[in-house]
């Protein structure tokens, strides 16, 4: 076996910029694509913009990048809980291109994210992940544990629809039936 192929490639992590919005929407296709749900990603780099790096904010970058290129990334943003002291950090999205995985890159952001969290003072790193997503055996590795009595569910389409219908507090006049 070729020894370049085994050493790992130079690479840092590095705040995200608003230059790498093309880079990051790229890879947030390439990780729907792995996940078989590219049609619920509908953000646009102008929203990346807006929402990364405009005036407030909601959420942070790190990309890691090798030879200039950026190869991977991580995404978070801080949530509040009710009763606890300080935000919490939730990592929403960890990828890396296939070619640069099992060589520390993953490892690399995640460091940055719980960087990212010792500074702000969050207790924990939150992560939602999918029963079917074999990185599951990479966040167990990096410490990460399942919280066996939690579950997520998600109110969305139409379900939500109709229940913001029978908002009883809406603050407009019911439209009358004809």
């Amino acid at each position: 076996m070729d020894a370049s192929a085994t050493r790992p490639a130079a690479f840092r992590v590095r705040a995200a910029q608003p230059a790498d919005v093309p880079a990051l929407t790229r890879l947030k296709r390439l990780l729907a694509q792995d996940e078989d749900s590219l049609h619920a990603v509908r953000a646009t780099e102008a929203d990346w913009l807006r929402d990364g790096f405009g005036p407030g904010a909601g959420f942070i970058a790190f990309v890691a990048e090798c030879a200039a290129t950026i190869i991977g990334m991580a995404t978070c943003s801080r949530r509040t809980i009710t009763g606890w002291n300080g935000p919490v950090v939730f990592l929403q999205d960890l990828v890396v291109e296939p070619p640069y995985r099992r060589r520390g890159v993953g490892r690399a952001l995640v460091a940055r994210v719980a960087a990212l969290a010792r500074e702000v003072g969050s207790p924990i790193i939150e992560l939602n992940v999918r029963a079917d997503n074999p990185a599951r055996s990479f966040y167990r590795r990096g410490g990460f544990q399942p919280v066996p009595q939690c579950l997520t569910y998600v109110l969305a389409g139409p379900a939500l629809a109709a229940l913001a219908e029978r908002d009883t507090d809406q603050h407009q006049e019911p439209a009358l039936a004809n």
